[in-house]
């Protein structure tokens, strides 16, 4: 083998190149992409022909258990360069020690992939798991399943794990199946589908890659895949429907990768004992070519007896490669199968150009999971750090499952009664924390036991108690998760479940897997849990004790049993469609209300809330602000609305919920964006018309063929600014005689601060300046405040009035706000009003009640770009309102599509939207939103010291605002202190959401169709 550098020494080498010539910065004109591009490259190049085809594998590792195999890991890494590890059992402290070792001995960093379905708990100790995904199948709820996704995301990137071979988008219409069952979101492949897009985009929306899994589909099957060759005797129609439909959903929605699964199917592949897994006309034909798969093709474990019993070590690897896998996972003879691959493109039948371009598409990946920028993962507090997020998840998740079946005798009123005779009996069980908690509230109660091997005649005197008491829960425990041994009931268990069918007043509590009830399908009385552990068993406790409403539905058909409709609240989320581009539409349109405690709006950490109280303090002590307004909502319910410090440092008046605020650019996204989406919406702007369309006036110049949309990405090739304000003073500095009053008259009537009026004409001086002003920034995103001046007057030309007129009749008023303007000293008193900047260069006074902007003040103080002023509650019902999907108050001011279009990532140029910005995609770059901020999020900051986000992944509104230039705009500490997106971050943190590392997926994802 040629002698290599070792890996850290080659990065060192690459990121010299990459940026040691000229020491770019943030504003750096060289796309990103060609950074990775370089990174990739370099590397593939560095790698001889065996290192190439090593990097396809991804060896299984273990940290702990009888399977422990260091030493072969250790050469495998070093000796044939194999691409990643898949790590198994063992726990995190162990494997995160294993995974620096692996990393620092690999000449390529490692890809790092787990089976985590349910969390990392799935596969180490001291971890708590996540519920399975037939109970977020009854849940129903996409938001939940995204905070999940989240939460599994970030235990992945503390541990160091970049692939999640999850969701399983199985879709389990077979009870029998032994493998997938209650790993499966259910039978109904909509359901199916929609959950899985969720989860799917928690883990890729926060640096995690996602993975389809069985494709084409293995929710059809009575055989293991691990043990022999399931097969799937299906025509390519019924497939098509049902089977591949949540595999092609995800697709279109962007996932990052696909496992194929050991199955026969003759519709698929005519060749006898030739796997899905090893079916060229599966993979490269139908998953590739027809579906329009282009991400990362893993196999299933290559270890499994569905192949490995029909072909020979490392063959099976090659006709995996033949195939056309990418990744070949759990490969059982690594050296040989590397002999065979290199032997394969010698003799022809493979081209070594297609070797090329699937290693590099690993590199890629890697690239993208941050590996180009590898650091040790630390061990302090790696167990808590990775348990943190997971009860209060799995409390609400089970809480939100839950699901009455049936409850025909009104079962669960009498059991919550307090003058009636309750009985208890644990089915499989001798103890249980939820016999436990309904002892505690039924103090009366008398509770018995059914265990295996238990004799006809207890089960005859359980069956006879059952006729003493008023009402009595029988609760099934212990069940297997899989049907062998019908889920780990004995025969008198399952005797002793048959006769209570005719039992009156008897609720049946089924702890574990739906299909059980197919035991009792005509029981009256029936809750399904889908789980046993002690969360879910105080979560089913709250129920029986009507304390909370049960909202689940049932995600399969244990007996075709049709669930009576609830009369309970509509889960938020249960409308998405599978190909939606939005990860959740609220079903029922939040108004912002106040909460009684935090925790009704799903706070679960009140210490990040009383940080960011101490934080905004400091800030203030630090001179960031003399003051500030924050509010949060989720779904609409505002848990933190707190006002802090005084309008100016003399600390004469303090900041509360009715100050006012001049936002400054956030104007462009609470005024002229509205009014371009509303006129968009209704037929009167043509976002690929031109300016010259709609202003006469720029025929003949440079900007008449500029384009609306490109006016809205700031890339439509204009100045960054126009200093306006210098042209009206004189040499000495002072304003101009012939251009300022310190009266209003006819001529003089344009206001632009206090005791200040400019000749009403030098608009036409302002407007000549832009149109003779060269473009300089053609193809270029740079933004740009004259963008705005252009997209307003397009709005006062369309509607045939102002845009101050047009944005308060058409939003402001419907929606009932009080204190949101352009010029609000003609309403206000300055005393509600924050000032801004003593303005020592061009007004020569306190900037107080008039807009800080030089160039709207220049135009009376309405302008596209700048000139709002509001409180912060009107600032967030606006927003509110938008991630409604534009309704508020029974009022649709959008269409769902409208504001779809305008808050995805819309610039091949930049992060930005439709006139709202973006999270930054780029893992390399800072952003103008928190670290917790999902990419879908949209918004603005503001010069002034500003910012309105909202979050349509979390249902999360954030709105931060302060008069930061008081006394000048010098001071620059909000940035500096990043106030503003920690502020955000702390709001996040305390929802219990994880931190984002990176959303590069977002972006790509939603650029894919333009």
């Amino acid at each position: 083998m040629t002698i290599r550098k070792p890996f850290a020494a080659l990065l060192a080498g690459l990121f010299i190149c990459f940026f040691s010539a000229g020491a770019k910065g943030r504003n750096s004109s060289v796309p990103k992409t060609n950074y990775r591009t370089k990174w990739v490259d370099s590397i593939y190049n560095n790698l001889n022909r065996q290192e190439r085809i090593g990097q396809l594998f991804m060896v299984a590792a273990y940290s702990g258990g009888k399977n422990m195999n260091d030493t072969l890991i250790s050469r495998l890494v070093s000796t044939h360069q194999i691409g990643g590890l898949i790590f198994m059992q063992g726990g995190p402290g162990r494997q995160a020690v294993l995974t620096n070792k692996y990393q620092q001995m690999a000449q390529v960093p490692l890809m790092i992939g787990m089976d985590a379905e349910w969390g990392l708990g799935m596969r180490l100790d001291s971890v708590m798991s996540f519920p399975k995904q037939m109970m977020l199948g009854a849940a129903n709820d996409t938001a939940l399943m995204y905070k999940m996704g989240m939460a599994v995301a970030y235990q992945c990137k503390r541990l160091g794990v970049h692939v999640d071979f999850a969701p399983d988008v199985d879709v389990n219409n077979n009870p029998a199946n032994p493998v997938i069952n209650m790993r499966s979101f259910g039978e109904d492949k909509t359901r199916v589908a929609k959950m899985g897009i969720a989860y799917m985009r928690g883990l890729q929306d926060n640096g995690v890659m996602a993975c389809a899994k069985h494709f084409p589909g293995h929710g059809d099957t009575d055989v293991d895949s691990h043990k022999d060759l399931p097969t799937v005797n299906k025509s390519l129609e019924q497939l098509d429907t049902l089977e591949l439909y949540p595999f092609k959903a995800l697709i279109k929605a962007g996932v990052q990768s696909v496992m194929v699964a050991h199955l026969s199917i003759p519709a698929l592949e005519t060749e006898p004992n030739i796997p899905t897994t090893l079916s060229y006309n599966t993979i490269t034909n139908l998953l590739k070519n027809k579906m329009g798969f282009n991400g990362l093709v893993f196999t299933d474990a290559l270890n499994m007896q569905g192949v490995a019993k029909w072909f020979p070590s490392g063959e099976i690897d090659l006709r995996a490669y033949l195939a056309g896998n990418d990744v070949l996972l759990f490969s059982q003879d690594v050296p040989t199968a590397i002999q065979k691959i290199d032997s394969a493109i010698n003799d022809g039948r493979i081209n070594e150009k297609d070797l090329e371009q699937r290693v590099k598409k690993i590199l890629a990946a890697k690239y993208d999971a941050g590996l180009a920028k590898w650091t040790p993962i630390s061990t302090v507090n790696i167990v808590n750090d990775i348990n943190q997020f997971t009860a209060p998840l799995r409390k609400q998740i089970a809480t939100t499952a839950a699901t009455l079946v049936r409850d025909n005798d009104a079962t669960i009123g009498k059991i919550a009664a307090r003058n009636l005779h309750v009985g208890y009996i644990g089915v499989n069980a001798t103890s249980s924390q939820l016999a436990e908690i309904m002892g505690d509230a039924q103090r009366n109660m008398a509770t018995n036991w059914l265990p295996k091997t238990s004799t006809n005649l207890q089960a005859k005197k359980l069956l006879d108690t059952i006729a003493t008491n008023d009402v009595t829960i029988v609760a099934i425990h212990n069940l297997n998760i899989y049907p062998a041994n019908n889920y780990g009931l004995d025969a008198q268990q399952v005797s002793f479940l048959q006769q209570l069918q005719g039992k009156k007043d008897v609720m049946i509590v089924l702890m574990g897997n739906a299909y059980v009830m197919q035991n009792f399908c005509s029981a009256p009385n029936v809750l399904i849990a889908y789980d046993d552990d002690t969360l879910t068993q105080q979560s089913i406790a709250r129920v029986l004790l009507n304390e909370v409403k049960p909202k689940g539905i049932l995600p399969v058909s244990p007996c075709n049993v049709i669930q009576p409709k609830l009369d309970t609240t509509v889960n938020m989320g249960t409308g998405m469609s599978p190909a939606m581009e939005m990860p959740l539409i609220p079903a029922v349109p939040y108004q912002l209300r106040k909460v009684t405690s935090p925790g009704d709006a799903g706070v679960v950490n009140l210490e990040a809330l009383d940080k960011l109280n101490r934080f905004i303090q400091n800030s203030i002590v630090s001179g960031a602000f003399p003051g500030c307004r924050i509010i949060a909502a989720k779904d609409g319910m505002v848990f933190y609305n707190e006002s802090f410090g005084y309008y100016t440092y003399d600390k004469k008046q303090p900041v509360d919920n009715k100050t006012i605020y001049d936002v400054a650019s956030v104007t462009k996204v609470l005024s002229t964006t509205l009014a371009v989406m509303r006129l968009y919406e209704d037929g009167k702007l043509d976002l690929n018309k031109t300016i010259g369309d709609y202003l006469p006036q720029a025929n003949g110049t440079d900007k008449a063929k500029l384009k609306i949309e490109d006016l809205l990405m700031h890339q439509a090739g204009l100045k960054s600014w126009i200093p306006f304000y210098k042209e009206t003073l004189d040499s000495a500095g002072n304003l101009r005689a012939d251009l300022y009053r310190t009266k209003s008259n006819d001529t003089f009537d344009t206001q632009v601060a206090n005791n200040l009026f400019i000749r009403n004409d030098y608009k036409d001086t302002i407007w000549n300046r832009i149109y003779t002003t060269p473009l300089e920034n053609k193809s270029r995103y740079v933004y740009s405040d004259l963008d705005f001046y252009f997209l307003a007057a397009i709005v006062e030309k369309i509607s045939g009035t102002t845009i101050d007129k047009y944005v308060q009749t058409q939003f402001y008023k419907p929606l009932g706000l009080k204190s949101i303007m352009y010029q609000p000293m003609e309403k206000f008193d300055s005393t509600q009003i924050a000032p801004t900047e003593y303005d020592v260069f061009f007004r020569h006074q306190l900037v107080h009640g008039y807009v800080h902007d030089q160039g709207a003040a220049l135009l009376g103080g309405v302008a596209g770009h700048a000139g709002i002023f509001a409180t912060a509650n009107d600032v967030a019902v606006v927003f509110q309102m938008l991630l409604n999907y534009g309704s508020y108050k029974n009022k649709q001011y959008f269409k769902k599509e409208t504001i779809e279009k305008f808050i995805a990532y819309n610039s091949r140029l930049s992060r930005r939207g439709f006139g709202f910005d973006k999270p930054q995609p780029d893992r390399d770059d800072a952003g103008p939103t928190g670290n917790r901020c999902s990419g879908y999020a949209f918004g603005h900051q503001g010069f002034t010291g500003t910012c309105v986000w909202a979050d349509p992944a979390t249902g999360v509104v954030f709105v931060f605002l302060s008069n930061r230039v008081y006394p000048s705009a010098e001071n620059n500490e909000i940035n500096k202190l990043s106030v503003r997106t920690v502020a955000q971050d702390y709001i996040y943190e305390a929802l219990g959401i994880p931190v984002n590392h990176n959303r590069p997926e977002v972006k790509k994802k939603q650029m894919a169709g333009k």
